[in-house]
Formats: structure tokens, C-alpha cells, sequence
């Protein structure tokens, strides 16, 4: 996996892959007041977060694991490694269990929905530091 390079995670290009439009527009919103993280791309479909994310090279995609058709987002996020293996992938779960049926992928962070901007930010901003896997 590439290892992000300092500059990189000075402005880190985010794309965001939620279900629910209040919560991507709530996300950009709040990721667009610091110049750490530039939202580059929004969607609620899978299909069109795999095309996002192939288009715009963004660093992280931060997902919702609920995604509709792709089995609690495993399949999507199966998908987004094979066609960008660099993207660092940050899930957004409404539980408090990290895994929450993803136990064993290849993702490089979780995050619960009912975060403070801050947690959010840190958690996008530690993608920075490859995951073991």
C-alpha cells in the first residue's frame, strides 16, 4: 500500500459514501470549516462511490457500512480495494462495535456515527499512518 507523504496529509482529498444524504451534507459541511481535508465528491450509491474514487484519486474514502445492494458495505469495500488499493478507507458505523459485520477487511479505520467533528478529523487525519493488516 502507498504511504502517504507528509504533504499529503496536510490536505487530505476525502470522498464520502453514506445512504443518507443528511448525513453526507452534515460531513462535507463539517470537514470543509478546517483546510485539513477537502471533500471532493459525495454519493449514496456504491456504484458511483467505486467511480468518485476512480476518477478523483481522493486519499480516503469514508463510507457507511449500511450501503444498500452490497452486503452491509463488505462488497463495496472489497470492490474499492481491488480498483484503488491506495484509498484509505474510514467506516462510519452507527454501533459501537468496530467491526459490526466487517470483521477481517481491509479497512484502515472505524469511526461512530455519533462522533464530534473532532473525532472525525482525527480519525480521517490518522489514515495518515498505514494500518496494519
Amino acid at each position: 500500500m502507498h504511504e502517504l507523504s507528509p504533504a499529503e496529509c496536510q490536505r487530505l482529498r476525502v470522498v464520502l459514501v453514506d445512504s443518507d444524504e443528511r448525513v453526507r451534507e452534515s460531513l462535507a459541511g463539517i470537514l470543509s470549516i478546517g483546510r485539513q481535508v477537502e471533500v471532493v465528491g459525495t454519493t449514496g450509491e456504491p456504484a458511483a462511490g467505486i467511480e468518485l474514487v476512480t476518477s478523483l484519486h481522493p486519499n480516503v474514502c469514508v463510507v457507511d457500512p449500511r450501503l444498500p445492494d452490497m452486503d452491509r458495505g463488505r462488497a463495496f469495500i472489497g470492490r474499492l480495494r481491488d480498483v484503488a488499493p491506495d484509498v484509505r478507507i474510514l467506516v462510519m458505523n452507527v454501533s459501537d462495535a468496530p467491526d459490526d459485520g466487517l470483521l477481517g477487511s481491509t479497512v484502515d479505520g472505524f469511526v461512530r456515527k455519533t462522533y464530534r467533528p473532532s473525532e472525525l478529523l482525527a480519525a480521517i487525519m490518522s489514515t495518515c499512518v498505514p494500518a496494519a493488516r
